[in-house]
């Protein structure tokens, strides 16, 4: 527990202090963004603030979920202190720092920023990076729901050869096909404030659960050190 705690402190204290300074560093102006400059309808459409924080708390956990558990099977409880460290120190900034740029770019792709400010050949690489973290992601965000809507709700198996579970996979993709392909306020805009809500709502539910059921979490110490030998 408290190696748990541990890591919490030192996801609070990155967020407010170091926070800052990045804020600062940047350098942020009370510029129109290009959801109001560049206003279509369908790409570029202004939102509440609620809304874009929500939507965007729903795209940073979005690889929770694949990333988490793995640093957790393979180092043990190190990564409750190497997560949130690496989301100060990459990943918020990461997200920040492209978020910023983009806006400061008539909202323009990272993709095209990294073509933009790195060359041609670093935007090639780059490319096929991101298309298979796509694809990774986007196999987890179907492969995942569906195994659970076929064993908690339809109460079967998840193996490839029941046809449900096809039928599941399916619906999910098309959903996401069309979120992708309408207007961003009329899907994303709509159920995905929602979605990450409903996250903080689960993430304090299972915090509260911890502390009040006093489950046991295994405490980093040199007794127990996986850092250095990560388990295959």
């Amino acid at each position: 527990m408290i190696t748990f705690l541990i890591g919490l402190a030192i996801l609070g204290f990155g967020g407010f202090a170091y926070g800052l300074f990045i804020e600062r560093f940047f350098g942020v102006s009370n510029r129109r963004p290009p959801s109001v400059t560049k206003r279509d309808g369908v790409d570029y459409v202004p939102m509440a603030s609620w809304r874009n924080g929500l939507i965007h708390l729903l795209n940073i956990a979005g690889t929770g979920p694949i990333l988490g558990p793995i640093q957790g099977i393979l180092f043990g409880p190190l990564a409750f202190i190497t997560i949130p460290i690496g989301c100060i120190l990459a990943g918020a900034v990461q997200d920040y720092m492209v978020g910023m740029i983009s806006v400061r770019n008539d909202g323009e792709q990272i993709q095209s920023l990294v073509k933009r400010y790195l060359g041609k050949r670093v935007a090639v690489f780059f490319g096929i990076f991101v298309c298979l973290a796509v694809l990774l992601f986007g196999v987890t965000c179907v492969y995942t729901p569906g195994d659970i809507f076929i064993r908690a709700v339809m109460h079967q198996e998840a193996v490839l050869s029941n046809q449900w579970l096809w039928v599941v996979y399916g619906v999910i993709f098309t959903y996401y096909l069309i979120a992708t392909l309408l207007p961003i306020d009329k899907i994303i805009g709509r159920v995905y404030p929602f979605i990450g809500a409903f996250f903080i709502f689960t993430a304090l539910l299972l915090f509260l659960y911890i502390f009040i059921m006093r489950l046991p979490l295994t405490e980093l110490s040199l007794s127990n050190w996986k850092g250095l030998k990560p388990h295959f």
